[in-house]
This record gives structure tokens, sequence and C-alpha cells, in this order.
């Protein structure tokens, strides 16, 4: 009867310990804090640049999963 309370006893905390809300989660953005306001000016100004832009080549993406050139 022990070795089985002690057996819930440890399932339940593992439990807990996987679902309990922590504080330390981790940011959903990328380098940018939930409490920083976003620069829409900026925002608005790369996306002019964008789209204004000459060709592609002038404005590469340079974000998260941008393929590099390849080294000629």
């Amino acid at each position: 009867m022990v070795p089985a309370l002690i057996l819930l006893g440890i399932l339940v905390a593992i439990g807990a310990w996987l679902v309990w809300p922590r504080d330390d989660a981790p940011e959903p953005t990328a380098h940018r804090h939930v409490h920083e306001d976003i620069d829409y000016s900026e925002l608005e100004q790369a996306e002019r640049e964008v789209q204004e832009a000459p060709d592609e080549d002038s404005v590469r993406d340079w974000g998260p999963g941008a393929q590099k050139p390849p080294i000629a």
C-alpha cells in the first residue's frame, strides 16, 4: 500500500510540474519582450523600402529561415 502511495505522489508531482504555469516561460517573439511597444513607423518604412525596391537582389531577406547565398 505504501509503495503505491509513493508512486502516486511522484506521478502527481511530475504532472503538476509539467502543467503548472511558470513566470519564466520563453517569450513568443524574437528577442522582444511582451511589454515593449512595436515601432510602427519603422515597420512601415521597412515595408515601403521592400515594395519600392528596384529588384529582388537589392532587398534580401535577412530574417529567421533566410537562406544564405552560395559562396562564389
